[in-house]
């Protein structure tokens, strides 16, 4: 087996099972809505499955506006990260005034399971603030709090019936041009249903930035494509495909803008540095043996690459490439036999590794 030596980007999606990760918010960006939004304030009114949490006017913005529309509105301009719509809200304003959004999910968190929330986030351009900071709070029940001001954070940290988290950020959010992804994990309580975001700081305790002389000295951000995922664990000693790793004929690079799946994995092996991983690069049987030898062995190096760039350890990872020797549909047909061309992976204990190395053998 080989270790890897050289640095490319890609970006993979890993299947198994129900290995995959799926976002459970209901309308994650906006997109399904009861009617195009008429008025300031009516996320709940026209957002499907979306909620106010408290008295404060979350908007609500969509291409199919002329009220609220999604560029050259009240407050800035900005095209959705996804679709044609999302939503925008005070994380700061004077006399500690804020706006949340509720999320409703799919179904209920599993206890002790970890899930990744995750979010896009765009500065408005017509606000005087920037702010370093999110808060995330996961509830059994949909939240319906009578004021327009901050959600003390004291009272959700001593609640028992609430998940709370903040999101420490490095850098001010201050991109008035591009979406920024803010994410963080929670370890599920059990049978959490709702998600709210916001900022539950007062205005003496948010840490905040000023980015330009504005009338409105306050921080507004407009949020898209929200999710709540399962991180996947993966079992020791057992293989698992990498399904939408299809390569094209004769090819090793593959490249896919973003995926949750691969996020999970790179994850899960930071999270647990005594496993390592082991890579198993596939061919179809077009070509020689030793040519599909020496491409299979370079699209499991790909993926180990990737990993490394990751921020991966070389030393856990390992690949080797087999060529045709091990089709998993016949390679008669061009359709059935692209999924011959594939890259499996296998997790395993150091003095297991013997094993995994030696697992396609003959």
């Amino acid at each position: 087996m080989k270790h890897y030596s050289q640095i490319v980007f890609l970006f993979l999606a890993f299947i198994n099972f129900s290995v995959k990760g799926q976002n459970l918010v209901k309308n994650p960006s906006f997109e399904e809505n009861l009617r195009c939004p008429e008025k300031f304030g009516s996320l709940d009114i026209d957002a499907k499955n979306w909620h106010k949490p408290t008295l404060g006017t979350t908007d609500y913005f969509s291409t199919c506006s002329t009220e609220l529309p999604v560029e050259d509105n009240f407050i800035g301009s900005q095209k959705p990260y996804h679709g044609s719509a999302y939503a925008g809200m005070y994380l700061y304003a004077p006399k500690d005034y804020r706006e949340y959004i509720t999320a409703e999910l799919k179904k209920p968190l599993e206890k002790d399971k970890l899930y990744k929330v995750s979010f896009m986030v765009n500065l408005a351009e017509n606000v005087e603030f920037a702010i370093k900071e999110f808060d995330v709070l996961l509830t059994k029940s949909k939240l319906s709090l009578n004021t327009s001001k901050h959600l003390d954070v004291r009272y959700f940290n001593n609640n028992s019936n609430v998940n709370y988290k903040r999101i420490p950020l490095k850098k001010y959010l201050t991109d008035t041009d591009n979406w920024v992804e803010v994410s963080t994990t929670i370890l599920a309580q059990g049978e959490e249903s709702f998600l709210t975001l916001g900022n539950f700081n007062s205005d003496e305790n948010t840490f905040k930035q000023e980015v330009k002389k504005a009338s409105r000295k306050s921080a507004y951000y407009f949020i898209d494509m929200v999710s709540v995922s399962l991180i996947p664990s993966y079992n020791q000693n057992q293989i698992y495909v990498i399904n939408d790793l299809l390569f094209d004929f004769d090819e090793t690079n593959i490249e896919i803008n973003y995926n949750q799946q691969l996020t999970d994995l790179v994850f899960f092996l930071k999270k647990n540095p005594k496993l390592n991983i082991h890579l198993y690069g596939h061919t179809d049987a077009m070509g020689t043996k030793e040519y599909n030898d020496d491409l299979s062995d370079k699209r499991a190096a790909t993926v180990a690459k990737f990993l490394v760039k990751s921020g991966l350890n070389k030393n856990r990872i390992t690949w080797k490439g087999f060529g045709f020797r091990k089709p998993v549909v016949s390679n008669e047909e061009e359709v059935l036999r692209s999924k011959n061309r594939r890259v499996e992976f296998m997790i395993s204990k150091p003095d297991n590794s013997n094993f995994a190395n030696n697992y396609y053998e003959d």
